[in-house]
């Protein structure tokens, strides 16, 4: 009575997505094998309780365009442009081994025609990450076989529904050549309907595009028009998280309707609009965790419940269903596997790596169900290939999920120092004399790069006033979200500030942490020191002490004379640093005695790079109006310059000062060698700047 109700469907899928991925881990098998199983349980074939168009239904389909998006926004596209060779070699052997070798084998019979076996091949081709939610949780996101996989599962999916495109328009041809005995009658909707075999539905509607055109209006729409959109809405309108995470349901609603118009499956535009809101959404920040949390609490999970919903327990056990599963379940193992190991040989990736990235492209699930019923529904084949191919996604979800969990226990997580400089950047929101404004441009100048999280924090405790460090912290995170980034906040209490910002920069994995200096106080600095010269003597992350006043029309980054390789270390961070900076589109001036420091992205455009003796530009050149970025061994200025003039010069100009792990030092003329080197060799010894 009560079945197909929108209020027993809801309580069957949260009972199964609570306990059934609980009973599966008690018997050691994957949790993603358990909703699976859940809603077989619950399904039409054995209690009955949710029909395959029910609210669940609904829900999945939600669920495997959430489950595109989210891999889309996650995606590490700095990981893929370092490894974009592999990656790209990854994705068109993981469709053409498979593929190939798919349609070779089912050729030989003579069951299924041609068409017929281009969609089976198609069908084990693509990939469906259902063990991503597992990489994620173990941060390997940014690993080189991780970015290989993702690469792929795009690349074989985009390719997969272009041959599903190709086969359906083949068989509508076919369809529309028929010599109607009624006489030469317009096509329209009655005769379709009176020509539509019994049981044929369409899967999408019809398109409006044709598919070589709607491709490239899809791409255009989702990596160029829509991130706009979102950007002008961060920072007009959704200023609130709440807001921002609608909105980016609706941009991911958006992505995958205009694919459906073009004749492509909803998740390539829910991935394609994923990947251009890559960067407005930082992968650890709090946006990013509520549409994390919501899609594996309930979306993603009722789609792995709807595919259980497909299968029917008395048919799997047939030997013919048993024997085409195992045979779909070999294809995508060796094919996968095999791409895999060329792939990592070729790049000399570890065999673990390449354990990770073969497992990963085993999951099957959306493309492969969208396209199996497509070719039902035309006739291609029958209904054994469908149950077939419900038994082989189980196999290949017990396969991804035990085979991604063993590797990536093996796989190291990237260390702190092998983060990008952006990706989370800790922010001092004391008012010590820098410009809010100027301060969190330059910071987030820095994230936006690498689509990274700003951390605005401060210190209460040891006679700091708690209040105003929270309105102070609160005020910062207002001005960084203004900009449209994500920013987090902490607050921590400690015994001095010193203490507290490294501990942070422990406890939130930091990247690198961006201080607010109020300048250069000459004699003081020397005499007592500062804070910032302890937290740079104790930061495992480079630090960077800014001192700003007004926006800036020109950067000028003096790389000093470098003497030591610590020198060179950090005149390499300045050029990080300044690199970032080049989205601002102001003029630059660089100056070093080391012209093999300069990278080559750095002799074109606007960069003026000098050559010189000192690693100084002209010193009358810098203007209260510049952005001085220099590293920590040149904070003593040009050596034929007297130390008042260049600590006035200091006092009235924008300056940064940078310095790598252990380094950051603000009194003028000293360099410091870090604590914990990453350098080898013997260490080099302590050295007075000239």
């Amino acid at each position: 009575m009560l079945r197909g109700t929108a209020e027993l469907s809801l309580l069957v899928l949260l009972v199964a997505v609570v306990f059934g991925p609980i009973l599966a881990e008690r018997f050691g098998i994957p949790g993603i094998v358990g909703l699976i199983f859940s809603g077989t349980v619950f399904g039409p074939f054995v209690l009955n309780w949710v029909g395959a168009d029910s609210l669940v239904e609904d829900l999945g389909s939600i669920g495997i365009l959430y489950l595109m998006f989210l891999a889309g926004l996650s995606f590490d596209i700095r990981a893929f442009f370092e490894n974009r060779r592999s990656a790209v070699l990854y994705g068109l052997l993981g469709f053409f081994i498979p593929f190939v070798l798919s349609v070779w084998v089912v050729s030989q019979g003579e069951s299924i025609e041609a068409l017929g076996a281009l969609l089976i091949g198609a069908m084990w081709a693509s990939n469906t990450l259902v063990a991503y939610p597992e990489v994620q949780a173990a941060g390997l996101q940014g690993n080189r076989g991780v970015s290989a996989a993702v690469s792929a599962g795009v690349v074989a999916d985009l390719l997969s529904l272009t041959v599903l495109a190709f086969a359906t328009a083949t068989a509508v041809i076919e369809i529309d050549s028929i010599e109607l005995p009624f006489g030469d009658l317009p096509f329209d909707e009655r005769i379709v309907e009176l020509l539509r075999p019994e049981g044929v539905e369409p899967t999408t509607i019809d398109p409006l595009l044709p598919l070589w055109l709607g491709l490239p209006v899809l791409a255009v729409v989702c990596l160029w028009i829509l991130p706009r959109v979102a950007d002008w809405f961060f920072v007009r309108v959704g200023r609130v998280r709440v807001e921002r995470f609608v909105f980016s349901l609706a941009m991911m609603a958006a992505g995958a309707t205009i694919a459906l118009l073009g004749g492509m499956e909803g998740l390539i535009g829910a991935f394609l609009v994923g990947l251009g809101m890559n960067r407005l959404v930082p992968t650890r920040g709090p946006l990013m965790e509520r549409l994390e949390f919501v899609g594996t609490s309930l979306f993603v999970p009722a789609f792995l419940v709807s595919v259980g919903l497909n299968i029917e327990p008395a048919v799997l056990v047939e030997v013919e269903t048993l024997g085409l599963g195992l045979l779909f379940t070999g294809f995508v193992v060796v094919g996968k596997t095999a791409a895999a190991v060329i792939v990592g040989l070729a790049f000399r990736f570890s065999r673990h790596e390449i354990g990770v990235m073969s497992s990963l492209s085993f999951g099957q699930a959306a493309s492969t169900l969208a396209i199996a019923q497509v070719g039902e529904n035309l006739g291609m084949f029958g209904q054994n290939v469908v149950n077939a191919a419900v038994l082989a996604i189980v196999l290949t979800a017990l396969l991804t999920s035990y085979g991604t969990r063993y590797f990536i226990r093996r796989v190291p997580r990237p260390a702190a120092d092998d983060l990008p400089l952006g990706e989370q950047l800790l922010l001092d929101a004391r008012e010590t004399g820098s410009d809010l404004e100027a301060l969190v441009s330059f910071t987030t100048g820095l994230a936006r790069s690498d689509g990274g999280l700003v951390i605005p924090f401060g210190i209460a405790g040891a006679g700091t006033d708690g209040p105003a460090t929270r309105l102070a912290v609160a005020r910062t995170v207002e001005a960084v979200s203004a900009t449209g980034l994500d920013a987090d906040s902490a607050i921590r209490v400690d015994d001095s500030f010193p203490d507290g910002a490294v501990s942070l920069v422990e406890e939130r994995e930091a990247s690198a942490l961006v201080l607010s200096w109020s300048g250069p106080r000459r004699v003081v600095d020397l005499a007592f020191g500062s804070d910032i010269d302890t937290i740079g003597e104790q930061c495992p992350v480079p630090a960077l002490a800014a001192h700003l006043l007004r926006p800036w029309t020109r950067v000028v980054a003096p790389l000093g004379r470098t003497v030591t390789e610590w020198d060179r270390d950090d005149a390499r961070l300045v050029l990080d640093v300044v690199g970032r900076l080049r989205s601002s589109s102001v003029p630059m001036i660089i100056s070093t005695n080391d012209p093999s420091l300069i990278p080559g992205s750095f002799e074109v455009g606007d960069v003026d790079v000098r050559i010189v003796d000192s690693g100084w530009p002209d010193f009358d050149e810098v203007q209260p109006g510049d952005l001085l970025v220099l590293p920590t061994h040149a904070i003593g200025g040009p050596p034929d310059e007297g130390a008042r003039r260049t600590s006035r010069l200091l006092e009235r100009t924008n300056v940064v000062v940078v310095g790598g792990p252990h380094r950051l030092s603000v009194r003028p003329g000293l360099g410091r060698r870090p604590l914990t080197g990453t350098m080898s060799g013997p260490t080099p010894p302590r050295q007075e700047v000239e």
